[in-house]
Order: C-alpha cells, then structure tokens, then sequence
C-alpha cells in the first residue's frame, strides 16, 4: 500500500472544503509475518486494532466487517506492516496500514463493485478513527484505491487524470526534523471554533482560497494558482501557527519573496511540509541559498 499526499484540503476535508490527494510511491508498506520476532512493536499495534474492533460499538456501524477470527489467529503468528512510511509525517501511515488491513481481512471477498468510494471511505473513517479520534477516511481511501482523488465541495469522491510530474509546477517535500501527532492537533482544530472570528476567517478565506487552489491546479491555470496559494498559506501562518514548527514560520513567510510557497502537508506538527514553484530551477535555487534540503516529488 503507498502512503499519500494530501495536496490540498487538510483539515478543510472535515467540513466544507475540497481535497486533492494523490498516492506516493515513495513511501509504502505491506503485510506480511514476522518469524523471527523483529516487528513486535507493528505486531502490538495490530493488536490494539483487533481489540478495538472486537470491542467497540463503531464496529457494527461497518458496511464490511471483519474476519475477526482470522486477524487474531494472524496475530498469534507474527503479523506486522513491512513499512518504510514514515509515522507521523503526514503521509498517511496508518491510513495506509489500515487500507492493508482491509483489504486482507475486509475485502477479500466482496465483489469489486460494490466497495465504492463513498462506501469505503465511510468504513475507513470508522477504522481509522482507531488511530487519530477522528478521521476523514480519505487517507486509507487513497492507499486502497491507489488513484488521485478529488472530493468536490459537495463531498462526492472522484477519481481524476492527474499527474504531478505533468501539472508544469516544481514539487518538494521539506523535513521538518520533527514529528506531529496527528490526534491532539485536529483537536485543537476543532477547539478553535469556539471562537467566533475562526469560524468566520474559515469560511471566508481558508475555504475560497482552497479551493481556488484545486481548481486552478486542476484546470492548469498557474497564475491563479499562486494566487489563491498565497491567500492559504497566509491563513495557515495566521491561524494555524500551532501546526507548524516553530523554526519554520519565519521560513514560510521568507520564501514568499522567491516565489517559493511552502504549506502544511497533512495536520502538521512536524513532518514533511510541501513546497511549491513555478520550476525547479526556482525552488532549487531558493533551497541552495537557505541551507534547505529538498526531497524532491
């Protein structure tokens, strides 16, 4: 299962917004058993899962259940996620052990037509919720389906052509050198709209300019693009400064004046961050001249 990147729409995707997520096959991971006892660690994560679905009343609320007996025997013989995704990196890590998961002991024998988008990313945001209290489903929906997906404002899931290697922008990943725990962050999230004037920037701006960014990005329309890119990352530096690394605000706002655009990849926290440019000779040029190292996508 590859891990994602969430492109557009992070926390947005909860409510109102759109999202543009594409696989990455960087990263991934698999299944498989552990002989020698080297995974215990994945081994006692799967654990947890189980009993958790064992237990808990969402189970129920699942289109798919399940094979709960065959899981647990797996379990007893070593089962762990061969995985070089990096966890709490915002790509998409125990979406894409849950997507594995699934698609084992969930999947295996439904018919291809009935697992849609909308019905699996309703069972996904059951399964994932295991992991981060809430989730969108998007993350293991992508790992599962390994396609880019759009979610439309009226939250309908599409699959679209679209290649990044082709858009004629320059992408990078940014390692912040430190890990964001998904979990307490999108609380928080949710905590900020006891404030009134959150709720009204959100709507206002965040939702406008996200997806502006999509559309534009979709449609292949650059200058647009910079534009409504600059407007989110702006509200990301003012409202969402508890998602991003201290060291990196400055960092953020600096690269605006090179024409390099740096936003959240994910919740945030810590992880990789996205950078975008109008070429590579633009975003290369800006990381020779700060010291940044680049993973290029």
């Amino acid at each position: 299962m590859n891990s994602k990147l969430l492109l557009f729409g992070e926390y947005g995707l909860m409510l109102d917004a759109m999202a543009l997520s594409v696989p990455f096959e960087r990263f991934s991971g698999y299944l498989d058993f552990d002989k020698d006892q080297f995974h215990a660690e994945s081994t006692a994560e799967i654990r947890k899962f189980y009993e958790h679905l064992k237990t808990g009343a969402e189970s129920a609320k699942l289109h798919f259940p399940f094979k709960l007996e065959i899981l647990k025997a797996d379990i007893e013989r070593g089962l762990f996620f061969n995985s070089n995704i990096p966890q709490q990196y915002g790509l998409g890590s125990s979406g894409a052990l849950v997507a594995a998961l699934f698609s084992w002991y969930a999947a295996v024998s439904v018919p291809e037509e009935e697992l849609t988008p909308e019905i699996l990313k309703a069972d996904f945001s059951i399964l994932e919720s295991f992991f981060h209290g809430r989730s969108s489903g998007i993350d293991p929906l992508i790992s599962f389906l390994n396609k880019p997906l759009l979610i439309d404002s009226e939250k309908k899931i599409q699959p679209v052509k679209f290649d990044l290697s082709e858009s004629g922008l320059s992408f990078a990943l940014i390692d912040t050198g430190t890990t964001g725990a998904t979990g307490p962050l999108v609380q928080h999230f949710i905590d900020q709209f006891q404030i009134p004037e959150f709720g009204l920037a959100f709507e206002k701006q965040l939702i406008p300019a996200n997806n502006g960014c999509i559309e534009s990005l979709l449609n292949g329309n650059q200058q647009d693009f910079f534009l409504f890119l600059e407007q989110l990352i702006h509200f990301q530096l003012q409202h969402f400064r508890r998602m991003i690394p201290g060291n990196f605000h400055a960092v953020i706002s600096e690269a605006l004046n090179d024409q390099v655009f740096i936003k959240l990849l994910g919740s945030g926290g810590g992880g990789f961050l996205l950078a975008i440019a109008k070429t590579s000779g633009c975003l290369n040029k800006w990381a020779e001249k700060t010291g940044t190292e680049l993973l290029e996508i």
